[in-house]
C-alpha cells in the first residue's frame, strides 16, 4: 500500500495529497510525481497537501521541490497557474522557523516571485478556501 492517497474532488477543482506516514525521499518523490499524472488528467492545478503526518521536513526534498518539481509542474500546467496548499503540523511549522537548514529552502519555495503560488496553513478549510479564492 502506497504511503499516500491522493483525492481528486471534481465538484471543488482541487487535488488533495495526503502523507498516511512519514516518506522516504524515493515515496515523497513517487507522491508527487502521480500528484502531476492526476493533475494532468483532470487538468487540475489547485493542490491541498496535507504533510500533517509526514514528520520532520527534508531538506533534500524541500530542496527538489522548490527547485525542480513545482517550476517543473507549473510549467507542464500552464496557462492554469498551480496553487499549492500545505497543510501543515505545528511541529513542521515550528521547525521552519527553528531550523536555519530548513528554513531558507522553505522561504525559497513560499517566495512570491516563484512560478507557482504557495501558502503554508494549519486549517484545512482555510487553505480549501484560499484555493478556491481564484478560479481554476
Amino acid at each position: 500500500m502506497a504511503p499516500y492517497s491522493i483525492l481528486h474532488r471534481p465538484d471543488l477543482h482541487v487535488l488533495f495529497l495526503r502523507w498516511l506516514r512519514e516518506t522516504t525521499l524515493a515515496e515523497a518523490q513517487a507522491s508527487y510525481l502521480e500528484l502531476l499524472a492526476q493533475a494532468q488528467r483532470h487538468g487540475c492545478a489547485r493542490w491541498l497537501l496535507d504533510a500533517r503526518r509526514g514528520g520532520p521536513i527534508d531538506v533534500v526534498e524541500t530542496n527538489w521541490l522548490a527547485r525542480e518539481f513545482f517550476p517543473e509542474a507549473a510549467a507542464q500546467l500552464a496557462p492554469s497557474p498551480l496553487r499549492l496548499a500545505v497543510f501543515s503540523s505545528p511541529a513542521r511549522i515550528e521547525q521552519m522557523h527553528a531550523d536555519a537548514a530548513v528554513a531558507a529552502p522553505v522561504a525559497h519555495a513560499l517566495a512570491p516571485e516563484r512560478p507557482y503560488q504557495a501558502r503554508i496553513f494549519t486549517d484545512e478549510g482555510v487553505a480549501v478556501n484560499w484555493l478556491l479564492d481564484q478560479p481554476a
